[in-house]
């Protein structure tokens, strides 16, 4: 296959991680940078919620193409957080933003790349594209998923996982692209929906008298049923256009087009009654006269009676020009209302006026506003008449054509007559309306006319003629000639379907050959690796495609012979828990190690929650001995597996370490983490107080130095094992220094010995805790003071051979030596560093 041969093979140098800094990302809200220029691997250990898995979160970040991660999903919904929760929760407000920063290597090639974790595009960086491209399999193992490929995908799933894996991703597609089509046609070529429609449309033209297809049943039925009523000597001997009585049918219903039949006179009459029309009601009895004209003449009537009314009631009322101003004055002389003495518009006393009084003036009013509403009613009469007749004539001008292009030359007189009145009608109402009677008695004489003609042919062949029995038959051939089209489609549809099953067989055996062939690769170190894990006598897994008759070949089954009489089984359902994790742990880690040799990267997070501590032992030698040329990075709740990773994998390839505490406002501190003068000096150029930081400084240079010195402490109650206080350490290492006899120099500026002042802590005390004081707020320059005071004293533990500051002090041994193999000098305090 083509696509085989273009399959990306490793590349000459593979890339590995050299650097993965997170900041305000998870846990980790101030800035934290894993270097891995000089060791490759990383082991963190730490109590859970931490922020271990943290550091895993940034790699599944990293290489996202959603930019989120995969439970967190792309917006809050059920369960999922939504990206908004990559973000640490207190990154706004110390002005961080929240980023992963990778730094990769390739050979002596190195590239970087970092990608925000907040905004709505947080786009992939380059070096995480090329990377990607090189991880067949995800490079990532969370103990809580492992199972979900052994127990909860399906074969199919399974198939297109592993298929990926093997770079057969496009193959898979071919299959499925191929299987789909193979279906389609086939239900296509098995579809008899277009054979019903036929048997549905000729059960509707035949009346149901044939309701399935069937050759004999039709021609009996077109012989009988169309062509007999018409002429019982045209019979048809095979429902073709060729058939002579078909053609001599076609010739009948030309010569019947060219002359008035049935539905022509029926037409005319129509057209004559739109204009004029005479009905009896049935239950009354009464003719009732309709059409165009009478409606027009009624209307032309109504519109003079109208006029007639509304020149009478405007004589009447001819002061319509005093409407307003009677209206207005009615309300001032209504009954009840003191009537105003003078007249409000030219002062006249009222009993001076014409009226003479005010009941007077009341009537004069109400009898001119009674007037004014009679002409009103006759206005609004007068308006919609002309509407009416408006309309009707609009009507009337639209039918008379209707009627006068039927007519023919036997009706030449009534065609002119309607003409000249069409002539007239339009004139209107500019000019008079011509008389209507004798063209409604030339129109009532042609109705008549037309239905003893209609009559007289219902009577000979009532609805048949040549036209409609050739329409009939013509539907007939075209529902032969679709479904002569639906049984060709149906034949070559199913060859097409066998054809493709036969390709599709072709295709997929050597698909399944090659899918097999690779699985078999995987299947022997898979099977390596969980032998490893359970012992030799572990019954080995089989990754198996189905039968190669099987049409679904799409499937990878996972299988195990768990007994002589449960052979070919599922694992989920026989293995113990560990088992399973073990399956699922082996298959995933062999694939890695198999197909991606171009970034041999794999990251487990807590991946041994399920194994005793014998297994967790050889789990940690399996990653020793088999996984050698790989980038692990791991993380781990489990304290028996860190030391097992501990006591067998080589330190110079790998850095342990361990979270010994998570702080809300800083993030995950390690074990090797160390508080740097850069950091305490860089609070105080922001202008800010270092007192914390100075403190974890001196806990931490305690610390080291009581481990290096093997200082004597008590031991600590159970629940604060491994806590030891500042005052204890500083007390524990004067108490050894004092038994060596060894003196350090005193630090001027203060008059005790600077351990007692270690153990006390006022001016750290001061700037980190909460004072009752009004003038509490710490000193930046006590504090600055006091830091001098420290590194003066810290500068005198030094070799005084080799100013290295590493020590150790075996058992038999009362004094420190220096850790330093060339050197081993006995301790000795080395000069101070210059004081402040």
């Amino acid at each position: 296959m083509p696509i085989l041969q273009n399959r990306r093979w490793p590349m000459a140098d593979p890339y590995f991680l050299q650097s993965l800094g997170l900041s305000g990302f998870r846990a980790y809200l101030q800035p934290k940078t894993f270097d891995f220029s000089k060791k490759r691997c990383l082991a963190i250990f730490a109590p859970n919620g931490s922020g271990k898995s943290s550091v895993i979160d940034a790699l599944e970040f990293m290489f996202s193409k959603d930019g989120t991660l995969e439970r967190l999903g792309q917006r809050t919904i059920n369960n999922q957080a939504g990206p908004v929760a990559m973000a640490h929760n207190l990154s706004e407000e110390a002005k961080i933003a929240p980023a992963v920063t990778i730094g990769v290597v390739s050979g002596k090639d190195a590239t970087n790349g970092s990608r925000p974790a907040t905004g709505t595009k947080r786009p992939i960086p380059a070096v995480a594209t090329t990377l990607n491209a090189c991880f067949a399999v995800p490079p990532i193992i969370r103990g809580h998923a492992l199972r979900t490929f052994v127990e909860i995908h399906t074969p199919e799933q399974r198939y297109t996982d592993v298929a990926n894996w093997l770079q057969l991703g496009p193959l898979v597609e071919v299959q499925k692209n191929i299987r789909a089509l193979r279906t389609q046609v086939k239900a296509a070529s098995e579809d008899g929906t277009a054979l019903q429609r036929a048997d549905t449309q000729l059960a509707r033209k035949t009346a149901q008298v044939v309701k399935a297809w069937d050759s004999v049943a039709i021609l009996a039925y077109a012989n009988t049923s169309v062509l007999a009523p018409l002429d019982a000597v045209l019979v048809l001997m095979a429902l073709t256009a060729g058939d002579p009585a078909y053609i001599e049918l076609e010739v009948r219903a030309k010569a019947e087009e060219n002359k008035i039949g049935l539905a022509g006179l029926r037409q005319i009459s129509n057209a004559a009654a739109a204009l004029w029309s005479e009905v009896t009601d049935a239950e009354s009895g009464k003719t009732v006269v309709g059409g165009a004209i009478p409606t027009f003449d009624a209307a032309l009537g109504a519109l003079s009676a109208a006029v007639a009314e509304e020149a009478e009631e405007r004589g009447k009322a001819a002061s319509t020009m005093f409407q307003a101003l009677w209206k207005a004055a009615e309300p001032l002389f209504a009954e009840g209302v003191p009537a105003p003495a003078v007249c409000p518009v030219c002062e006249t006393p009222v009993t001076d006026s014409a009226a003479g009084s005010a009941g007077a003036i009341r009537e004069h009013i109400a009898k001119h506003l009674e007037e004014l509403a009679d002409y009103a009613a006759a206005k609004k009469v007068l308006d919609a008449a002309k509407t009416a007749a408006t309309k009707a004539h609009t009507q009337l001008v639209a039918a008379l054509p209707g009627l006068i292009g039927l007519l023919g030359d036997d009706e030449a007189k009534l065609k002119a007559d309607l003409i000249a009145y069409q002539t007239g009608i339009a004139g209107w109402p500019q000019a008079a309306v011509p008389a209507s009677a004798d063209i409604v008695a030339s129109i009532a004489k042609l109705l008549a006319m037309l239905d003893q003609a209609i009559v007289d042919i219902e009577s000979k062949q009532g609805d048949h003629t040549y036209i409609k029995a050739k329409t009939k038959i013509d539907r007939l051939l075209e529902l032969q000639s679709e479904r002569d089209l639906a049984l060709r489609t149906r034949t070559q549809l199913g060859k097409l379907s066998d054809a493709l099953t036969a390709q599709a067989t072709i295709i997929s055996a050597e698909i399944r050959k090659k899918v097999q062939t690779l699985l078999d690769k995987l299947q022997t170190p898979m099977n390596d690796i969980y032998k490893r894990i359970q012992g030799a006598g572990a019954a080995p897994i089989r990754l198996e495609l189905p039968a190669e008759d099987d049409t679904n070949q799409q499937r990878l089954n996972l299988l195990i012979d768990f007994a002589k009489n449960r052979t070919g089984v599922q694992p989920g359902g026989y293995l113990s828990d560990s088992q399973i994790h073990s399956v699922a742990l082996a298959l995933r880690m062999a694939a890695i190690k198999q197909f991606n040799a171009g970034a041999p990267i794999i990251a487990l997070d807590d991946i041994v929650t399920s194994y005793d501590a014998d297994h967790r032992r050889t789990i940690a030698g399996l990653i020793a001995t088999m996984f050698g040329d790989c980038q692990i990075l791991i993380t781990t709740h489990d304290e028996r597996f860190f030391n097992y990773l501990k006591d067998q994998l080589e330190a110079k390839a790998w850095h342990f370490t361990r979270i010994i505490g998570l702080d809300p406002a800083y993030g995950p501190r390690f074990a090797d983490h160390k508080v740097s003068d850069e950091m305490i000096e860089a609070r105080w150029a922001a202008g800010q107080s270092a007192a914390n930081e100075m403190r974890q400084a001196e806990e931490e240079w305690l610390l080291g130095i009581c481990r290096d010195f093997g200082v004597s402490v008590r031991i600590r109650p159970l629940e604060r094992a491994y806590s030891y206080e500042r005052s204890e350490l500083a007390s524990a290492l004067a108490g050894l220094l004092k038994d060596a006899k060894l003196v350090p120099a005193l630090v001027p500026g203060v008059n005790n010995r600077f351990l007692d002042s270690l153990v006390k802590g006022e001016i750290e005390n001061f700037g980190s805790h909460f004072q009752d004081g009004p003038y509490g707020d710490s000193s930046i320059g006590d504090e600055k003071a006091r830091w001098e005071e420290f590194k003066t004293f810290r500068s005198q533990f030094a070799c005084k051979k080799c100013s290295r500051t590493k020590f150790q002090r075996p058992f038999t041994l009362k004094k420190p030596v220096c850790a330093h193999n060339g050197c081993e000098a006995q301790f000795e305090f080395a000069a101070a560093a210059g004081a402040a």
